[in-house]
């Protein structure tokens, strides 16, 4: 909600593509999108976005610019759920279209549509209850640290009550985040 564009899965193929459209930052575009860019400028869409399988197309084209490409999607749960179906089979036809190696890394939470979708691939699953015992540790360390600095109860008569309080309530509503 707060950044709605990177919600979008035509915006983040089109992150993608740009990213992949030159070797570094500050060189000059590949080949593959000077091509794609004269192609529509010709055709009179050239400050228009490219659509879904222009970027797919394009990123297949970019793909052998370079002997391996690896392509991260992170937090793919929080794209809008009405269209995120159009992203993972973008990425699913690159995967299958391109001659180069391709790799691709999805982050998401458990929604089931994902799930379903991403079932034949290699998975790992991690959930929130495999990093309590870390999360107990930072809390305390945090807290403590934070209250020796005078950042936190600084004028508390009660610290110790309070801090043991504090690391409760925040290691319990931290539900692995």
């Amino acid at each position: 909600p707060a950044e709605p564009a990177r919600s979008n899965p035509h915006a983040i193929m089109a992150s993608i593509t740009r990213q992949l459209s030159s070797a570094q930052p500050g060189y000059p575009l590949l080949p593959p999108t000077v091509a794609a860019y004269k192609k529509r400028e010709i055709e009179g869409f050239a400050s228009g976005s490219l659509s879904m399988s222009e970027s797919s197309a394009l990123i297949i084209q970019l793909a052998e610019q370079f002997p391996i490409i690896i392509i991260v999607v992170d937090a793919l749960d929080e794209c809008d759920p009405e269209k995120r179906t159009d992203l993972l089979e973008a990425l699913e036809s690159i995967l299958r279209e391109s001659a180069s190696l391709v790799k691709i890394f999805i982050s998401s939470r458990d929604d089931q549509d994902i799930v379903w979708h991403l079932r034949s691939y290699p998975n790992l699953e991690l959930s929130s209850d495999k990093n309590k015992d870390d999360i107990i540790l930072f809390v305390q360390k945090e807290t403590d640290s934070l209250i020796e600095r005078g950042k936190l109860l600084r004028w508390s008569t009660d610290k110790e009550s309070l801090r043991t309080k504090i690391k409760e309530k925040v290691t319990k509503d931290a539900d692995g985040m």
